[in-house]
């Protein structure tokens, strides 16, 4: 595992060595952003230059590599311009699943409203749903590891539709499992907490997909 701390601050300077003034952002997200990252988990980089082309991904890619585990980063790469072009709902949540290790995000973000906000959430809680039931056909079909993955994406779908409900309810976003874990009721808790030992894959697409049915069922279709 790599430590960001110093990690980060490596990566960013190597970056900044081979794009110069093109880089305008360097931020983490997922896991290690959250302190939850195991030995399997990806570096989930957002690397925003002033304009990407496909040579650009081939140095970032060998910029990257030379770093120590580097083979693990992945994530979120865009030219500047088409960014501030982006769909705004998918931003939200993508924002507040951010630290910024060089400069600032938002300047570079588009304008997001309240709608944009709400369909964002919607959005996720019905990517839930529709995970959740087709782990729901599958799941007899799946061997060991494929389960434990699929039990896995489940858990971080969940997380992502919940932080956006939370959201929603009091305006502050759980940007930590933790705090979502407060701010949960008892059983969103309880899926909050469930791992591979403790909850079958069936039970868990089956409590994923009755939580969010109900969410879509409840949450207004527009502000």
């Amino acid at each position: 595992m790599i430590d960001p701390a110093t990690w980060m601050p490596a990566a960013v300077e190597a970056l900044q060595q081979s794009f110069g003034p093109r880089l305008r952002f360097v931020g983490l997200q997922g896991s290690y952003r959250r302190g939850e990252a195991s030995e399997t988990s990806d570096i989930d980089l957002c690397v925003i230059l002033d304009q990407l082309e496909g040579a650009d991904l081939v140095t970032l890619r060998a910029v990257l590599g030379a770093l120590p585990e580097g083979e693990k980063a992945a994530g979120f790469v865009a030219g500047a311009r088409e960014l501030a072009a982006w769909p705004a709902f998918e931003l939200f949540a993508f924002a507040q699943d951010m630290d910024a290790w060089y400069s600032e995000l938002a300047p570079l973000l588009p304008p997001i409203t309240k709608a944009d906000i709400l369909l964002g959430v919607r959005t996720a809680v019905a990517a839930l749903y529709h995970e959740a039931a087709q782990t729901l056909m599958t799941a007899n079909a799946l061997d060991g590891e494929a389960a434990a993955n699929a039990l896995h994406s489940l858990r971080k779908s969940f997380l992502r539709a919940l932080q956006g409900v939370l959201y929603l309810k009091n305006g502050e976003f759980p940007r930590e499992r933790a705090e979502a874990l407060r701010r949960a009721h008892a059983e969103e808790a309880e899926l909050l907490r469930m791992d591979g030992a403790a909850l079958p894959l069936r039970d868990m697409a089956a409590a994923c997909l009755a939580w969010s049915g109900g969410r879509l069922l409840e949450l207004p279709g527009q502000c």
